[in-house]
């Protein structure tokens, strides 16, 4: 009898533990499920964002031609602060990282679940990192060229006005008082030759992002719907 009552105490205890796993575990895909919600919002805005960025580029790129005395500076001012603004995008880990440094993992019973949550924790460290530090450095090399050749001081003054949104051809007056006001100092030859790569180094940027940028992000809206579907169908969550 002894030994029954103590199979039995240990039966109750393991069935406990079970329940509380359950919940847990539960717990785990009702968080998870609320990260994922809240990253779609914001990778859709990011996407947005970008879009305006390019627009901008657009309107960089046409605004230069040559011979130099053919630019239209007004719209490369007007443009500028757009054209290199810089968005990010970061995942919300915040289940991701309990369930990595409390062995969650393990409670998820589902393992199609656990693949695709360690599938999207992954892209995100590792190919959409790699993907933001390349096209940083196309960002890198074209602000460093907007800063031999248009002028910095009018850029911040722009900005002061107006952030980040194009101003519109009303300005085009003001701009021309900061132009008479400060010059480029370099020959003809030199902007010309430097206006060239800036060009240049504006199409690539918005190249790069258009080829690996673009479609991380697309994949990662993949990932999340996907993980949002298979969660919900399989756990009692919303």
């Amino acid at each position: 009898m002894l030994f029954f009552a103590v199979f039995c105490g240990f039966l109750a205890e393991n069935q406990r533990e079970h329940i509380v796993e359950h919940q847990r575990e539960e717990q785990y895909m009702s968080t998870m499920l609320e990260d994922l919600k809240a990253d779609r919002p914001l990778l859709n805005a990011t996407k947005k964002n970008w879009n305006e960025v390019n627009k901008s580029i657009d309107s960089v790129t046409e605004a230069i031609s040559f011979p130099v005395d053919k630019i239209d500076q007004h719209k490369i001012y007007r443009h500028i602060n757009e054209a290199l603004n810089y968005w990010g995008f970061l995942y919300n880990d915040r289940t991701i990282t309990q369930l990595k440094n409390s062995g969650g993992f393990r409670l998820i019973r589902n393992k199609a679940v656990a693949n695709k949550i360690i599938a999207y924790d992954q892209f995100n460290n590792e190919a959409s990192r790699m993907m933001n530090l390349q096209h940083n450095k196309f960002f890198e090399n074209a602000t460093a060229l907007r800063s031999r050749i248009l002028l910095e001081e009018i850029i911040s003054r722009i900005y002061e006005k107006f952030g980040y949104e194009p101003p519109t051809y009303s300005i085009n007056p003001w701009i021309d008082s900061l132009l008479n006001k400060n010059k480029v100092p370099l020959m003809e030859q030199e902007q010309t030759r430097l206006l060239f790569e800036f060009r240049n180094s504006l199409i690539a940027l918005k190249r790069d992002y258009n080829a690996n940028m673009d479609w991380g992000y697309t994949h990662q809206q993949e990932m999340i719907n996907e993980l949002i579907k298979l969660i919900q169908e399989n756990y009692h969550v919303k």
